[in-house]
């Protein structure tokens, strides 16, 4: 009989790559809890994997798999799911659970904890109800909020969130950290970029949010005070040498589902890459991308002109990201995965950090008329 399988967020970017993944590595019968929007929630979900199998690289004919083995099941985690029970088959043995929201704007708090916390009490309540084995969820390394140094796969416990995001991510870990039903894994990712081999994505926030910004911060600029640009660099309190811990979604997905096949004992686990960029060497990739010439980084705001001022409040979510050294610690992860746990497929370097950004230019010019502004 083959494993049974529920995920919550599989038309998501993690989400969908964790389908895949769990489809290439197992025979499992997947249970997708989708969405209903536009279509049909089986016609969403088949079309956004098919997206990603064509944009990613993956064999053609893993959408056969789809067809065959993934089942949508409507759901909606602002509502009431712990009644879908009854409509899911028994035997589960993992529950995924990747839904998010990745907002992080205060105004839109109430939605964010909505979703985040509050969908999982609700995810939780139905892997309860469904008697299952494991529950894996998805949620991010920077729990961390401002703590610094070596940051440890282990509970957190006192942190200082930098947004609202990562507030609701360790809100949500502290529900599952009270479960005492069933297992639970806690995956948490770092920045996560496109494909390692395609560039492919499918969300545009974080280093392509900080890189719309600087596009069309240029764009303002050539608007109000043209040629300023070409003569100055704009002025960023930063710290240069912090690494800029950028992940490939492939990475996240395959060792997420490696780890989840594994039987580890541990509990929580860094999906982090270990070659990255420094903040100083991927901003000044960003900048060359943009049109832009390298900021000049200074000590504190206080050096700051007008125009600096601007810019560094247009880019103040991403700001916490580029200060305040962090080392995740992959002890559990590597443990796992062994000699498969840094693979030089993975790194994010300045060399190649080009790739991923002129990617994500090219997709921004074909729809430029449809991105929204405000990520």
């Amino acid at each position: 009989m083959n494993e049974k399988i529920v995920i919550t967020g599989g038309t998501g970017f993690v989400g969908a790559h964790l389908i895949l993944e769990l489809l290439e590595q197992n025979n499992a019968e997947l249970f997708c809890l989708v969405r209903a929007k536009n279509t049909s929630v089986e016609q969403r979900l088949h079309q956004q994997l098919a997206q990603v199998i064509q944009g990613s690289g993956y064999a053609p004919e893993l959408i056969n798999q789809v067809k065959k083995r993934c089942y949508a099941v409507e759901a909606d985690l602002l509502g009431d799911i712990t009644s879908l029970a009854t409509s899911i088959p028994s035997g589960i043995s993992q529950f995924w659970h990747c839904a998010a929201s990745l907002n992080y704007e205060e105004r839109f708090a109430a939605e964010i904890y909505g979703i985040n916390v509050e969908g999982t009490r609700k995810a939780l309540a139905l892997a309860c109800a469904l008697n299952v084995g494991y529950f894996n969820y998805v949620s991010t390394a920077y729990v961390a909020g401002r703590n610094t140094g070596v940051i440890l796969e282990s509970p957190m416990a006192e942190v200082q969130s930098s947004n609202v995001y990562e507030s609701s991510k360790v809100k949500a870990e502290q529900l599952i950290y009270a479960e005492q039903d069933m297992k639970y894994r806690i995956f948490r990712p770092s920045i996560v970029i496109g494909h390692s081999r395609t560039y492919h994505a499918i969300n545009f926030s974080g280093l392509y949010g900080f890189l719309r910004r600087l596009i069309q911060f240029k764009g303002m600029m050539a608007r109000v005070q043209h040629g300023y640009l070409e003569r100055e660099s704009i002025r960023m309190s930063v710290d240069p040498e912090v690494p800029l811990n950028l992940v490939p979604v492939d990475k996240v997905a395959r060792q997420a589902v490696a780890i989840a096949c594994s039987d580890s004992s541990n509990a929580i686990f860094h999906l982090t890459n270990q070659t990255v960029p420094t903040v100083g060497e991927a901003l000044e990739v960003l900048f060359a991308t943009a049109g832009l010439p390298p900021p000049k980084i200074v000590q504190d705001a206080t050096q700051y002109a007008w125009i600096d001022e601007k810019f560094n409040e247009k880019i103040e979510f991403y700001n916490s990201y580029l200060t305040g050294y962090k080392q995740f610690d992959r002890r559990a992860s590597n443990a796992v995965l062994g000699e498969h746990a840094n693979t030089t497929q993975y790194a994010v370097t300045a060399n190649n950090l080009n790739e991923y950004c002129d990617w994500y230019c090219a997709q921004l010019a074909k729809t430029r008329n449809q991105v929204p502004v405000s990520r």
